[in-house]
């Protein structure tokens, strides 16, 4: 009779640890797996999502035609995506900082108001 500490020990030469396992928590255990690779596939078009929106918005800002408004939903609706390096695509693609993205579109709101208030 194989205990689970021998087949921990003779599995732990094969490339799967998840072997060693009992048949129950292996199918557990590939399950994890399975979600594991979907949130790899879904990350990686997550960020090629990211990477043609990136490509689209920094031809509309090089018309002249984007505001910092804009700019700073852009920013914020990507940057609740959770996908790391979105900061670094976004400064790849942009080129302006998110600080300064999000500064400059408070200084746009603010003279917006001031407009308003003397019409």
């Amino acid at each position: 009779m194989t205990t689970l500490s021998t087949r921990y020990h003779q599995s732990t030469r094969l490339s799967d640890p998840g072997l060693s396992l009992p048949e129950s928590l292996r199918d557990s255990l590939q399950h994890i797996r399975l979600l594991q690779n979907k949130r790899r596939t879904l990350a990686d078009a997550q960020v090629g999502a990211e990477l043609q929106f990136l490509a689209a918005l920094r031809r509309e800002c090089n018309t002249g035609h984007t505001t910092w408004r804009e700019l700073r939903h852009a920013y914020a609706a990507l940057d609740a995506g959770r996908v790391r390096g979105m900061e670094a695509r976004w400064m790849d693609a942009i080129g302006i900082s998110p600080e300064k993205v999000v500064a400059n579109a408070k200084r746009e709101a603010t003279r917006a108001r001031g407009v308003r208030k003397r019409r």
